[in-house]
């Protein structure tokens, strides 16, 4: 007991060093980088499960976006447990404290639940400490955590992997149970593990069928009961998704929920070569060489769904394990009873399988060589489940499999040397290399959220219920950072449409604010005060954009209330959303006019 609790506080320690600029900032700053806008979006839905519980209001639709015509949250997957973490959190800690605490924890469970899987493996806590720290603190749950704090929640798949693991050594109640639940936790928190889960029990029951004849159908009988009472679980959830995906009209509102993707999507968001390979854009030293790949098809497009770094320390234990497999497989085949006795046997065989089969996942739909086509499974998937579309986010599994080779590889190391001093200073030595490979600060990756520009500020202090309009107006998707300033000023915004919907299209009518019917239709909406963030029009390259500013102040259903400087973050070294160029005010004054919009 007293072991275990030092190796959760070693946990702990990395996570807090790993994370030091969040945990400084804890209560100020969440985790993010210079693109991201998605916490923003996360934030938001935070503080409107709070505000909505303190108000009386319905929680899954808001009138507070998309005004005056508010916008209906329920259309998109809903997850009722983690809302209901979230909106626990965020009514005792506030948004910020609840959004840090879930990323933290996040990274000491995965640390935790890496060790156990492991450790039933190979019964030593050296190398399952070692396998915790890869999983952990890969760049995958890294970079996760600056944008899907959803995606970041990669603890359950370790406990669902032990899970079964246990239930393929012992057929009992307890075991099903157990293994059901923790399907349970990974469909809690996000689908897209929950759909990756599906996967990794077909493989396993695949590699017990391959590997063992003899006990697959009970394995398989008590997989199938363990699965069967999971989906009965969440059978409240998952109907209403079901449903809409597979038997409702295919309307603009449910492609905008997520339910249906665009095929090219598949493309851009898949695996490439060297996504595995290259350390971080974010290194602070290797990290300019792989920046120069990103938008390459060698690598991908994208600075976060392509960050799949496994490390090169790790795939080289991992390789060791391979090799050491590979050279006892006559041993493995001839003697049965090594077979019964020792476990590594079938792991090292189960998660080389594993690693192939997420590693193909994670492929686009096809490869293209010359005129052929050789399809990947993701072609194949789209047409049964359309809603997934980033086949990149398998490269966790992928992660997950070197991991856990990688400890049963610095194991069979381990194993020569008869000093404990000696496989605790190799152990150390080989942590060490692994974080250095996924090291990623300086700079911090925070982002200060404490304090908003001023103008909002002047906004809350303005009496009265009334909406207000952020321009440029977002309409081919909502500005997320329009949403947060919301959670300060409290007052209603017409942005944050979805596009194809009613107020979407509305949106797109007054999308130039110096049209002179725009005014009557912002008035026609309630709209009191517009605000015009300058930025948004004169960093464009394009010259209509800054001409359209130019006009604004010209039009007559508009009256000038003030202006409100640009200003600057007040630390260095942390982005803040404070930093804002100069944002005017307008006071809407026109009559009334109801905008022409195409049904």
């Amino acid at each position: 007991m007293r072991l275990t609790s030092i190796i959760l506080l070693l946990f702990i320690f990395l996570t807090a060093i790993f994370t030091f600029p969040l945990i400084l900032n804890f209560n100020t700053a969440i985790p993010g980088f210079h693109s991201t806008d998605e916490p923003y979006g996360v934030l938001w839905n935070f503080w409107w499960l709070k505000y909505s519980h303190l108000q009386h209001l319905k929680d899954n639709f808001s009138p507070f976006i998309a005004s005056p015509f508010g916008l209906n949250l329920a259309q998109s997957p809903a997850y009722p447990i983690g809302d209901f973490i979230n909106k626990f959190l965020t009514l005792i800690f506030g948004e910020i404290i609840a959004y840090n605490l879930q990323v933290v924890i996040s990274f000491i469970l995965s640390a935790i639940f890496m060790y156990y899987l492991v450790y039933g493996i190979t019964h030593d806590r050296l190398t399952s400490i070692f396998s915790g720290i890869i999983y952990s603190f890969s760049s995958y749950h890294t970079v996760r955590s600056w944008q899907h704090p959803s995606l970041a929640q990669i603890q359950w798949l370790p406990l669902y992997l032990w899970a079964l693991f246990n239930l393929r050594e012992k057929s009992t109640l307890k075991n099903m149970i157990f293994t059901a639940i923790s399907f349970c936790f990974i469909a809690f928190f996000n689908y897209y593990y929950a759909y990756f889960s599906l996967i990794i029990t077909l493989a396993f029951i695949i590699f017990i069928f391959v590997y063992d004849k003899k006990g697959y159908l009970r394995i398989a009988r008590d997989t199938l009961i363990s699965m069967s009472l999971a989906f009965l679980i969440l059978l409240p959830i998952i109907l209403p998704i079901f449903k809409a995906a597979y038997f409702t009209q295919r309307t603009q509102d449910l492609i905008a929920g997520g339910y249906f993707r665009t095929f090219n999507d598949l493309f851009e968001q898949s695996a490439r070569p060297l996504s595995y390979f290259l350390p971080d854009a974010v290194h602070p030293i290797f990290g300019k060489f792989s920046e120069q790949f990103i938008g390459l098809s060698i690598y991908g497009m994208s600075f976060t769904e392509h960050a799949l770094y496994l490390g090169w320390t790790s795939l080289i234990f991992a390789f060791i394990a391979f090799r050491k497999w590979r050279r006892n497989k006559k041993l493995r085949i001839t003697s049965h009873e090594l077979r019964v006795t020792n476990n590594e046997d079938f792991y090292i065989g189960f998660f080389i399988w594993l690693a192939i089969v997420a590693w193909f996942f994670s492929q686009p739909p096809w490869w293209e060589i010359g005129a052929f086509k050789i399809y990947m499974p993701s072609f194949f998937m789209y047409k049964i489940f359309p809603m997934f579309r980033a086949y990149c986010r398998f490269g966790v599994v992928v992660m997950l499999a070197v991991a856990v080779l990688a400890g049963v590889g610095l194991k069979f190391i381990l194993e020569k040397f008869n000093s404990q001093k000696t496989k605790v200073v190799i152990t150390a030595l080989s942590c060490g290399l692994f974080l250095f490979e996924s090291w990623n600060w300086p700079p911090f990756k925070v982002i200060n959220v404490s304090g908003i520009p001023a103008v909002y500020y002047w906004l809350k202090a303005q009496p009265g219920d009334f909406i207000i309009a952020e321009y440029p107006l977002d309409v081919e998707g909502a500005n997320e950072i329009y949403k947060f300033y919301q959670t300060r000023h409290e007052k209603k915004i017409i942005n944050a449409t979805i596009p194809g919907t009613y107020p979407n299209k509305v949106a797109k009518s007054i999308i130039k604010l110096s049209d002179p019917n725009t005014p009557g239709a912002l008035r026609w909406m309630k709209v009191k005060y517009v605000l015009v963030h300058r930025d948004g029009y004169q960093n464009t390259e394009l010259i209509e954009w800054t001409e359209e500013l130019d006009k604004v102040a010209k039009i007559p259903g508009l009256k000038f209330i003030k202006s409100f400087t640009a200003e600057e973050c007040p630390q260095k070294g942390i982005r803040c959303i404070q930093e804002a160029g100069p944002i005017d005010v307008y006071e809407v004054i026109a009559q009334p006019i109801k905008p022409e919009v195409e049904e």
